[in-house]
């Protein structure tokens, strides 16, 4: 700050004396004063001109007159200085040069003598370096042979690891046995591809390793899988399944002796564990004792039975599943494109389904339960002497075994054994029903006065409802039920009417026909189920005839009572030639005296045609003879009213005989 005041205090003072010089008269032409004159018409502006000040202060410390006179030395001396110290740095600067020089120099000596070396190794490697080169394509050729040769021994070859566990009995059979097993039909069959190429020695070499391996890994897979068996003995069929087991299930079905031999050994198992079962079913119970034992129902022959076929039908329901989850077709090794069509190792099921795998095994597992099931339906059987009781134990039989049969074939040993019981038990059904035949036909029953079905007829149309109603719960189609059920109603229905046909016989024929259509009424009336439609129509059909019989009884009792007989004979009778007025009691006279007591007939009628119909059980067959009767009747008034007015008859003034036309007879039957 000092400073500053001394600098403008100079500056001040200087244009002080300026001014004073100009004052003076400018008359004096002084360069200094020119200078100071250019100086001061500057601008303070100008960077040099305040750079320059700026330096000044820094030494200009006292603004003295003798300070003003001494600046130009003091000025020049400064610079001196400046110059000498900047000479003394570039000496030093310098001095660095030169030794940087001289190690520059240094350095140069070692780069030759390095060239000059490196010249001399160069000569010496040109040809280290062509065979490096040789080495270096050598070495990529090698490392493609390598690398074909490693992916050769991938797909042609089995790891030490895989050997091991295929091979070694210390190693249990794992996931990862299948995988190698796997691996093993895809090495031998990969090798059909090098049969048809240059490496045929290759393949054959191979494939008789890889066949070796192969006979070893089945075998081990093979004896595993015969203790595994072993484990599957629970009788309910439900235990899970274990995935290694599905997958050595699907690994041996390549190899159809140790396929069937291990089919063989889970039959066996299986069968005796299944029968173990169904004994202890039926004499021990379940565990605890529930369900209790099926023999407690013995004596319940419906039940008894049903419960022992319910429990097959629910053994193979859980077999069939056990069975299909153990083949289970999903879990089984894929093979496609890794066997040839020809080759010795395609699957068994080439030839035999699954389905029909799973059917087989179920026939034998299942076979032991026939003998003791037919012994017992048997007893039962022996000892049974109710036909309807025998009649819904057949069909019990029939449903489970039709059920059955979808399951596992018809040609099975279960299948045929519930097929023998149920013709036995039929054949049961039909000898009940033959006794009671021979019993009702040995004492026929004498018809009831009324004309109705006898009791032994009513009994037996009971118990025979009873049986219709079961059979239409037996789950039989129609037209199955009218093929089946047709020996059923002959069996029953025939005896029946020969008893009555027996009983019938010192009867009048109006009677017989009455009584006889009664019956089969009775017996159609009982037919309600579509399975009985053929027999209701055959029936029907016998039925009609009976009433036609009826109806022309009936008819020829009512000419007889109306008077009219003798001369409906007559106009049947006379020669076509002959006037009916010439015939015998055919005069006018006497035809007139007959119809007289016809219209007394007329008024009485009814009555005695409601005593006739009420003998009829049917409502719809009285109403129908009646219907019958009443308009043959007419006709035949019609006919002989027509006879008397026919001009060729010769009957004076026909309108005085005729006491009423025969419309008029017809309107007063209706109206009665």
């Amino acid at each position: 700050m000092e400073e500053k005041n001394v600098h403008h205090h100079t500056l001040h003072h200087t244009t002080d004396c300026l001014h004073n010089k100009e004052a003076k008269g400018s008359m004096t032409a002084n360069p200094l004063s020119a200078k100071l004159t250019k100086l001061l018409s500057s601008s303070l502006d100008d960077p040099k001109l305040r750079t320059s000040l700026t330096t000044l202060s820094e030494f200009y410390s006292v603004n003295a007159v003798n300070s003003r006179h001494n600046l130009r030395g003091d000025i020049e001396r400064r610079g001196t200085e400046v110059n000498y110290q900047f000479l003394k740095e570039l000496e030093k600067v310098n001095k660095q040069f030169l030794e940087l020089e001289s190690e520059m120099n240094v350095m140069n000596t070692l780069c030759q003598e390095m060239q000059d070396r490196l010249n001399i190794a160069n000569d010496k490697t040109v040809t280290l370096l062509e065979q490096t080169d040789a080495l270096r394509e050598q070495s990529n050729i090698c490392q493609v042979r390598q690398t074909i040769l490693e992916a050769f021994l991938d797909r042609f070859t089995l790891s030490e690891s895989e050997i091991t566990i295929l091979c070694s009995t210390a190693m249990d059979v794992t996931p990862v046995f299948f995988d190698a097993l796997e691996h093993l039909e895809k090495i031998h069959a990969d090798c059909n591809a090098l049969l048809i190429t240059e490496h045929q020695r290759a393949g054959l070499e191979i494939m008789d390793s890889m066949r070796t391996y192969r006979s070893i890994s089945y075998d081990k897979l093979y004896r595993w899988m015969q203790t595994e068996c072993r484990t599957m003995s629970r009788p309910d069929g439900m235990m899970e399944v274990r995935e290694v087991t599905k997958k050595a299930i699907q690994a041996l079905k390549q190899d159809d002796p140790f396929f069937r031999s291990t089919l063989e050994e889970l039959v066996h198992v299986r069968r005796n564990s299944i029968l173990r079962a169904f004994v202890d079913a039926l004499t021990r119970g379940g565990p605890g004792g529930t369900p209790r034992p099926i023999e407690l129902h013995a004596h319940d022959p419906l039940r008894y039975i049903g419960d022992m076929l319910a429990w097959l039908h629910q053994t193979v329901a859980s077999e069939r599943e056990f069975l299909e989850s153990l083949l289970d077709r999903e879990r089984q090794i894929k093979r496609n494109g890794h066997v040839p069509k020809d080759s010795p190792l395609r699957l068994v099921e080439d030839e035999v389904s699954d389905a029909d795998i799973v059917a087989s095994l179920l026939d034998k597992n299942l076979e032991g339960t026939t003998r003791p099931l037919k012994s017992r339906v048997e007893q039962v059987l022996v000892s049974q002497g109710n036909a309807i009781v025998a009649f819904k134990i057949s069909n019990l039989i029939k449903f489970y075994s039709s059920t059955i049969d979808r399951a596992i074939g018809p040609d099975a040993a279960l299948s045929k054994t519930l097929h023998e019981i149920s013709d036995s038990s039929m054949q049961v059904f039909f000898e009940a029903i033959g006794r009671q035949s021979a019993e009702l036909l040995r004492r026929p029953d004498a018809p009831p006065t009324d004309l109705g079905p006898p009791p032994a007829m009513k009994e037996t149309v009971t118990q025979f409802k009873e049986i219709m109603k079961s059979f239409d719960t037996s789950f039989v189609q129609v037209d199955e039920g009218n093929q089946d059920f047709a020996p059923i109603l002959r069996a029953v229905i025939e005896p029946l009417f020969q008893m009555c046909e027996i009983g019938a016989a010192n009867l009048s024929v109006f009677n017989r026909a009455i009584y006889m259509m009664n019956c089969l009424h009775y017996v159609q009336s009982a037919l309600v189920y579509p399975f009985t439609k053929n027999k209701v129509a055959e029936l029907e059909k016998q039925i009609q005839e009976y009433v036609e019989t009826v109806v022309d009884e009936q008819h020829m009792v009512l000419l007889k009572q109306s008077g009219i007989a003798p001369l409906i004979q007559a106009m049947a009778t006379k020669d076509e030639k002959t006037p009916l007025s010439s015939v015998p009691n055919m005069d006018g006279a006497s035809i007139t005296t007959i119809l007289a007591r016809m219209d007394h007939f007329l008024g009485s009628a009814s009555l005695d045609l409601s005593s006739w119909l009420s003998k009829i059980v049917s409502s719809r067959l009285a109403k129908a003879i009646s219907s019958q009767n009443l308009k043959m009747f007419v006709d035949a008034y019609r006919r002989l009213c027509e006879a008397i007015e026919d001009p060729s008859n010769q009957y004076e003034f026909p309108a005085t005989i005729l006491v009423r036309t025969a419309d008029e007879v017809e309107m007063v039957l209706v109206e009665q």
